[in-house]
Parts: structure tokens; C-alpha cells; sequence
């Protein structure tokens, strides 16, 4: 499945053409195509009153970039005054998919914060973080078709948190957690929420299945005291969605400094390092957030947990022929070369 993602992606095919530059290469990756948006952090100033650059971190299952924007702050292209603040501690929990199972063969009833405002009480009155939404029950979702719905939960958990909760899956700003849930919660909507056991007993996650607490997950927190951002300090701006323009390691430097083509509010440079986008801005404009469009890595084939292949049902059978391709190569088969023209045929 990676041979052919990666072989649909770049233009090491037949055809010479790379994701998007035909329909059929649309339709083999859209089921991978996401967008993901999370604000950027300050990273520095490159140079003082001219250049500065934020940073945004990419998701955990990132794998190839298809477009990235930027949000930015523009105040009538006269310089932005700006204050340097840090971002909102991140109060959250982490689980994997195991954690919402009963015995590893049956989903929980519900997932709930236990309340310990009031000592122990009965599970009912602890706060729901995620119960199975209508529309997931209309699909026939039950307790017992583990592991049929294991795509479906997951969507479900992500699109439906209860108040005061925000789910999301491996990543949340900063935090990168593969093959984990992430729970953020709001401390003013429950300010009772304790994290460190110096200020009280933390409060936990519970899985509940017929009233029972089946898993704790304790509390985490995340100091964001050190990723500061920059936030407009007085005067009237608005606010911009905008393409970025990529630059390679190698030119950026000389792009900065050339007049015509340096950074702008209408096209910010951007270079890519390690988890990181680098977004190069200038003394009008100050980039709040990005947005990216990227293919994802998808999950492992697991037949015994039911996760099937990610890609849509029509590409099954050209996968399984480059498999079929890959046997039969490694074992020097007379075969190989017929199966290389039908796998061509297919192109």
C-alpha cells in the first residue's frame, strides 16, 4: 500500500504524472487527503525590524505536503507593533484505542471525567466526554460490533466531544501522540479539574460500562511558558487568509534579501525542517496560524483488529497485483515480466 502511494504521488509511473495531474490519481489518494489548521509559535527574529520567523508544527501523521496557507494579521501595510505572549497551557489526557474496550472485545458504554468536586459519586453525574452520537448508532453501531466499527468510533469521538472537551487523534498543537486519542480540557468550564497532585487528588478519565469504571487515564498538562506568540499590540488590523510560496533551504537567504521576490503579506515564504514549517514574515503582517493540506499516513492493514485498507475499493486489486509483482520478482518467477505488463495495462 506505501509502494503504491508513493508511486501515485510522484511521477515515478508510466505516465510521468504526480498526484493531481490526472483524474484517476485524484480519486486512487483522496480517501488520504486532510486538512489540519493550529497556530504558530514564535521562533525568532532573523533579522531585527525586517525579518521574523514563526514556526507551525506539523501533524503526527503527516506524510506529503499538497498546499499550506497562512493566516495573517495586515494593518493597511503600516507596521505592526506586537507583544510577545505565551500560549494557554494545554490541560489534556491521552488514550489509545484499547482503553475503549471492555475485555479487548467490546466498545465501553461511554467515556467520562470523574468529578471530584464532589468526592465519589456515582458515575452518572461524572461529565460526559463522549457518549456514541446519534448518527453513529444509525449506522448500527453497537457495544458488541467490535471490531467492525473501529473507523467509525474513531471519526465519532473526534466529531462529537461533549462540552468543555475538544478530541483529537495523535496530534494537538505542540503535542504528537501516535495511535493516541487527545483529550483537551477547559479549565473554565470545569474549574474543579486538577492536574498535579500537590494541589489535590488529579482528576481522571474513566471508561464506564454498565456504570463500572472500566480504565483510568490520569491527567497531563503542557507548560507553554517557553512558545510564545506574537499577538498585535494596538491599532485597528484584519485579518487574511493567504497562499504561502515554498522556498528550498539553499535560496531563502538570497529571497529575503531581493526586493521583488522577498516575503509578503500576500505570498509569505515558507521552508520546511524537520516537524516544522518556518514561516518568514516581514514588519507589516504578523502570521497568526496555518492551514495545510497534506495525504496522511495510513493506518497498518490489521485484519484481526477489521482495519482494512484505507484507499478506495477500486485501487485494491492493482495493490494487491504489486504485491503479487514484488513475490514474484524476489523469487526470480518466469512470471514477473506478464505481471509487469497487466500491472502496466492497469496504469
Amino acid at each position: 500500500m506505501q509502494r503504491f502511494i508513493n508511486q501515485r504521488y510522484g511521477k515515478n509511473n508510466v505516465y510521468q504524472e504526480g498526484f493531481e495531474e490526472s483524474q484517476k490519481r485524484i480519486d486512487e489518494l483522496r480517501t488520504l487527503l486532510t486538512e489540519y489548521e493550529s497556530g504558530v509559535t514564535f521562533k525568532e527574529v532573523l533579522r531585527p525590524g525586517r525579518v521574523f520567523v514563526d514556526q507551525f508544527q506539523l501533524p503526527a501523521n503527516y506524510m506529503y505536503l499538497v498546499n499550506q496557507r497562512s493566516k495573517v494579521f495586515i494593518n493597511d501595510c503600516q507596521p505592526i507593533a506586537y507583544n510577545l505572549i505565551a500560549r494557554p497551557d494545554i490541560y489534556y489526557f491521552t488514550f489509545t484505542f484499547d482503553q475503549l474496550l471492555v475485555n479487548g472485545n467490546e466498545f465501553v458504554d461511554s467515556i467520562r471525567m470523574q468529578n471530584t468536586e464532589f468526592g465519589t459519586t456515582p458515575t452518572t453525574n461524572f461529565p460526559t466526554v463522549w457518549n456514541p452520537s446519534s448518527d453513529l448508532l444509525a449506522l448500527g453501531y453497537t457495544s458488541s460490533s467490535y471490531p467492525q466499527f473501529i473507523n467509525e468510533v474513531r471519526a465519532d469521538l473526534i466529531a462529537n466531544p461533549q462540552p468543555g472537551f475538544e478530541i483529537y487523534w495523535e496530534s494537538y498543537g505542540p503535542l504528537n501522540v501516535p495511535n493516541n486519542f487527545v483529550v483537551i480540557v477547559d479549565p473554565d468550564t470545569y474549574p474543579w479539574f486538577v492536574y498535579d497532585a500537590s494541589s489535590g487528588t488529579p482528576t481522571p478519565l474513566v471508561s464506564i460500562d454498565n456504570n463500572d469504571q472500566i480504565n483510568f487515564v490520569p491527567p497531563q498538562f503542557e507548560d507553554q511558558s517557553n512558545n510564545l506568540v506574537r499577538e498585535p499590540r494596538d491599532g485597528t488590523y484584519t485579518e487574511d487568509m493567504v497562499l504561502n510560496k515554498f522556498s528550498q533551504q539553499d535560496d531563502i537567504f538570497r529571497l529575503l534579501d531581493d526586493p521583488f521576490n522577498s516575503t509578503t503579506h500576500t505570498s509569505p515564504l515558507t521552508t520546511i525542517r524537520g516537524n516544522f514549517i518556518d514561516i518568514y514574515s516581514n514588519a507589516i503582517f504578523i502570521t497568526s496560524s496555518a492551514k495545510i493540506t497534506y495525504l496522511r499516513n495510513p493506518q497498518p492493514i490489521n485484519l484481526s483488529l477489521g482495519i482494512d485498507c484505507e484507499l478506495p475499493d477500486h485501487t485494491h486489486e492493482e495493490i494487491t497485483a504489486m504485491a503479487a509483482s514484488s513475490i514474484l520478482e524476489e523469487s526470480a518467477d518466469p512470471r514477473y515480466r506478464t505481471q509487469v505488463a497487466e500491472a502496466i495495462n492497469r496504469e
